[in-house]
């Protein structure tokens, strides 16, 4: 039987494998675009780190260094992507969604609403380490308004993360969202704001079913007639997030694809951003919600490299 430091070992020599396969690729003249799809594809997050570390000690060169040097267009922004900590790839997903004229709210949106606490500690931090500035600092300097008091208070990472609760305050906490919102004249948006970023998400769940007893409507129903967009669209995808994170990302991916602008750019940056967490069950959603698999997505709106990338990344699931 196998020792924990055998494996150890053995998964070493296998990063140091793989990093020599990555020189391989880009040796001489033209560069083995299937090696590198193939190599990067293999290995999780995790292992990809080694791989760069492992390809530094053995060649003396960065491994992103030499992929900017051999690749290009969306296909290089998608290995990049995948040599990159999930937490540090969302924070310069936020970053460029801040930078320019205007903030990319929709951007902001798919990020800071679809976190956990735990998430959003990691997010902030890795922020702060690439960019020396605090993200809820970055958000109060972009977003005003309702949009931007979810935001940071999203950002804050104070929602409870209990797995229970309490029947009584669950009632009361309902009759509250209704009367901040369909059970008055106008609507009181600090009540909803403060309800969806700081209850758990076992809370609001809860919270969410009695809604629909109580009241005869869905509780994004009720959303989307107190609320208009972008700060719907926020307050939607944390509720449809709660419920569940691979329906609303394969709804997302439906979304973009109807948009068609940089629909390339946002199906990478999804499916990578999910590829460690959740992207068999999106795979899964995709194809019930819509008669169709993303691997047919891919096959018809997706051309080159990244298209034989993103293939090869569908079928390791």
């Amino acid at each position: 039987m196998e020792t924990d430091k055998q494996r150890c070992e053995k998964e070493q020599a296998l990063m140091e494998k793989v990093a020599l396969s990555f020189q391989t690729a880009m040796k001489g003249i033209g560069t083995d675009e299937n090696r590198i799809i193939r190599e990067v594809i293999a290995y999780n997050n995790k292992q990809r780190q080694m791989i760069k570390s492992k390809y530094l000690v053995l060649t003396g060169n960065e491994l992103t260094d030499d992929l900017k040097s051999e690749i290009s267009g969306h296909f290089l922004e998608a290995v990049l992507a995948l040599f990159t900590p999930l937490d540090e790839f969302e924070a310069s997903i936020l970053h460029e969604a801040f930078i320019g004229l205007g903030s990319n709210e929709q951007k902001i949106i798919e990020i800071i609403c679809s976190k956990s606490a735990e998430e959003i500690r990691k997010l902030k931090s890795a922020y702060y380490r690439l960019y020396r500035v605090e993200l809820e600092s970055e958000l109060k300097g972009e977003e005003g308004g309702d949009l931007g008091r979810l935001f940071r208070a999203l950002a804050s990472g104070s929602r409870n993360e209990n797995h229970g609760y309490d029947k009584g305050f669950i009632e009361q906490e309902t009759q509250n969202l209704y009367d901040a919102g369909e059970g008055k004249f106008g609507t009181d948006e600090n009540v909803f704001i403060r309800a969806l970023s700081v209850r758990s998400f076992a809370e609001l769940n809860a919270i969410f079913a009695l809604y629909k007893e109580m009241f005869e409507k869905d509780f994004e129903e009720a959303i989307s007639s107190e609320f208009s967009d972008d700060l719907m669209d926020a307050l939607l995808t944390t509720v449809k997030c709660v419920k569940s994170k691979p329906s609303y990302f394969a709804e997302l991916i439906n979304k973009r694809l109807m948009e068609r602008k940089n629909f390339e750019q946002d199906l990478l940056q999804i499916l990578i951003r999910r590829c460690d967490i959740d992207l068999p069950e999106i795979i899964g959603e995709y194809k019930k919600k819509y008669a169709r698999s993303l691997r047919d997505v891919v096959e018809k709106e997706i051309d080159g490299d990244l298209k034989k990338l993103l293939l090869a990344l569908l079928k390791k699931y």
